[in-house]
């Protein structure tokens, strides 16, 4: 078995490398590898450490042959692997939240079973950083797609017509969050109430053949508007908002563990609260991405059962992948069940559709 020390591990990580063994030689490698010796012997130098270029041969402390990519494919007993790289921390293990310049787009898909009932719905949201201030809370605006799919087709129904209605009202919808990476309060509440006093009169005469539907979903609008506080509450419930912005970036124990208690929106107007293990590995994975997961048990109330006596049983599990550059996220997976009666499941799949840039 080799070892190296972290140095040599970060620095080689970077590219395809042969682990010279004891007895090795250039000449025996460039047999085994069957690479002509001077490209082995270019390739590395043009790339090593000044201290490990390759003269006559190795030298007695070689520990690494850096390989060109495209040489790479040999036979599967030889030993070739890209060293695996450490994720860099802040102080005390805290998973850095650095979001300046960010602005990405993801495409969103939700899928909801209630029963044997499965409801789809895709989107497509951006998300732009603004600005951070000397307390370190960073400013966000999130942008949703008007373009919904719902069961695989475009919606055509009237409930799925006022929902994307009310987008347009929401959103551009701008947020503060704190350097954890968790959503705190929302920033141009005075300038959605402004867009919903422009929109009331056009969703009412739109749908004013169903009056019954469109009055039911003003009134409950106007509700969630008379604060800032109600809005935030109800937009709590958007499973992408709770999920991305949910505070991950936070400090682990000494084994990349901890332990919290989560709610998550899964039931309409019920806090569902799971008892969680959230661990980020100190490595990266196969394509350099830092991962983040959360799995736990739904708590049925404060002391683990409600008051009718029934003991539900639920689960929560959620995987994050973070770019190893910017630590912002580039891909969730998400699951949450409650195995009620009528087993509610929520499943949501988060992939960024293009690198993030700097404005």
């Amino acid at each position: 078995m080799y070892y190296t020390d972290d140095s040599d591990s970060q620095f080689y990580g970077q590219f395809i490398t042969y682990k010279i063994a004891k007895g090795d030689t250039l000449q025996s490698v460039s047999k085994k590898l069957n690479i002509d010796i001077q490209k082995l012997r270019r390739y590395h130098n043009m790339h090593c450490k000044l201290s490990d270029l390759i003269e006559g041969d190795f030298k007695h402390y070689s520990k690494f042959l850096i390989l060109s990519p495209e040489k790479s494919q040999i036979e599967s007993n030889v030993i070739i692997e890209k060293q695996v790289q450490k994720v860099i921390f802040g102080k005390d293990n805290k998973l850095p939240f650095v979001p300046r310049g960010i602005s990405k787009e993801y495409s969103v898909k939700y899928t909801f079973e209630v029963g044997d009932k499965v409801d789809k719905m895709e989107m497509a949201v951006r998300v732009k950083w603004i600005a951070t201030d000397k307390n370190k809370y960073h400013l966000f605006e999130i942008k949703r797609s008007l373009n919904l799919f719902i069961d695989d087709d475009e919606p055509d129904r009237m409930f799925d017509e006022l929902g994307a209605k009310l987008v347009e009202v929401l959103f551009p919808l701008k947020i503060i969050v704190d350097e954890a990476g968790k959503w705190i309060d929302i920033y141009n509440y005075n300038e959605i109430v402004s867009r919903w006093e422009e929109k009331e009169n056009e969703i009412f005469e739109y749908y004013k053949k169903d009056s019954k539907v469109s009055q039911e979903l003003i009134r409950f609008i106007e509700y969630v508007l008379t604060s800032s506080d109600k809005l935030f509450e109800m937009l709590r419930s958007d499973y992408f908002l709770r999920s991305f912005f949910n505070g991950i970036h936070t400090t682990y124990r000494d084994d990349y563990f901890l332990n919290q208690e989560i709610s998550f929106p899964i039931e309409k107007n019920v806090k569902s609260i799971f008892e969680i293990e959230q661990e980020v590995n100190p490595f990266l994975n196969d394509n350099n991405l830092i991962v983040v997961e959360q799995n736990g048990d739904y708590l049925n109330s404060v002391e683990g059962i409600d008051f009718s006596g029934k003991f539900w049983n639920g689960k929560y599990s959620a995987k994050y992948f973070l770019s190893s550059d910017s630590y912002f996220i580039e891909n969730i997976n998400l699951d949450c069940t409650i195995e009620y009666d009528e087993p509610i499941k929520i499943s949501l799949i988060v992939e960024a559709l293009k690198k993030e840039k700097a404005e």
